[in-house]
């Protein structure tokens, strides 16, 4: 059983450095291909520390596995960058991370050098922070399925993050529930588990999108007849029938109003117009309703002027306004009201 589980390491290893290959060679961005590979490089890290931690010097064996204990929060970042078009991590998600990566590094080196007992109080929490980063990737995929408009993208994200958010929720639960102690068979089967997840993972790569772009940055297909019309019946829809007033709208609804199929909608909105999620395309409207109004109405409160214009809160408005206009919508009334 023992030589099952080391050959199943093994196939894992190989899946995933294939997939880190793939990735460092892409076209996507770097930050992009920054963060996965290092994501794969810490699954490697874990497949491998096991059956060489015994042959290996003491003093550098935790520091290799390090990047381990790092995938989880990796995992939630490299999620973020692939699915949240308009948006930075939080600040405090940040230092979450900070925090986690040197608790879990002194208990590392604390369980795995010197044998130590550790405290529960310090190992239950650092299982619990892991378990929730892979969460949270689960989370981030999960809730941005419905407005995502990149038809690469909206095939695989399921299958990419997910997948492998629950490999690490596996793992974690499984460290937490038996301590480092995990019998035979249950290491048998959880690597068997992960080579499968990996080769499904590149075999859907290279079914879907065997070019491994992850965030689509092409430019701007040529547009075909049918779209033209297609993008000329939105541009109405938006521009004089007002729909991105309304808050509850979602691209479903804008493909029966427009009686196209919802995949020609999405294409449509990310080759011909440009955009990767159906919320850039429709604040664009609004943010830009907004900045006309803030002009024309200087004693109009800017929170009555977000909700007029199709927004739910003060706080969404102000995040897509300064994504598009550089400033604040205070700043940019008082910057043109100036000028004129």
């Amino acid at each position: 059983m023992t030589t099952a589980i080391l050959v199943l390491r093994i196939l894992a290893t190989s899946q995933v450095l294939l997939s880190a290959a793939a990735l460092l060679i892409s076209s996507n961005l770097y930050r992009t291909r920054l963060l996965g590979v290092a994501v794969m490089l810490g699954v490697v890290s874990y497949l491998v520390s096991s059956p060489v931690f015994g042959h290996i010097n003491l003093e550098v064996g935790p520091w290799l596995a390090l990047p381990a204990d790092a995938v989880p929060p990796l995992l939630f970042f490299f999620t973020w960058d692939l699915f949240e078009d308009d948006r930075e991590p939080p600040l405090f998600v940040w230092l979450i991370a900070a925090l986690y990566l040197v608790v879990a590094l002194w208990v590392g080196l604390e369980m795995r050098a010197t044998n130590a007992a550790v405290s529960i109080y310090l190992l239950v929490p650092v299982q619990l922070t892991k378990l929730g980063f892979a969460i949270g990737a689960m989370f981030i995929v999960w809730r941005g399925r419905e407005n995502d408009v990149v038809e690469s993208r909206l095939k695989l994200r399921l299958v990419f993050a997910a997948s492998i958010g629950v490999i690490v929720a596996a793992v974690v639960a499984t460290e937490l529930v038996t301590g480092w102690n995990v019998p035979t068979l249950i290491e048998l089967f959880g690597m068997a588990a992960i080579f499968l997840a990996t080769l499904m993972l590149n075999l859907a790569f290279l079914r879907f999108n065997p070019s491994f772009i992850l965030r689509d940055s092409r430019a701007l297909a040529s547009v075909s007849p049918e779209d033209t019309s297609l993008v000329d019946a939105l541009n109405n829809l938006m521009s004089e029938d007002f729909a991105y007033t309304d808050h509850d709208l979602r691209i479903a609804d804008l493909a029966a109003t427009l009686k196209v199929p919802e995949y020609q909608l999405r294409r449509t909105i990310n080759r011909s117009l440009g955009h990767q999620n159906f919320n850039q395309f429709i604040n664009r409207y609004r943010v830009e309703e907004a900045a006309r109004r803030l002009v024309n109405e200087p004693r109009a409160p800017v929170l009555t002027i977000a909700l007029d214009v199709g927004f739910r809160s003060i706080s969404s408005f102000n995040t897509a306004f300064r994504t598009h206009y550089k400033k604040t919508p205070t700043d940019y009334r008082k910057s043109r009201l100036a000028d004129s």
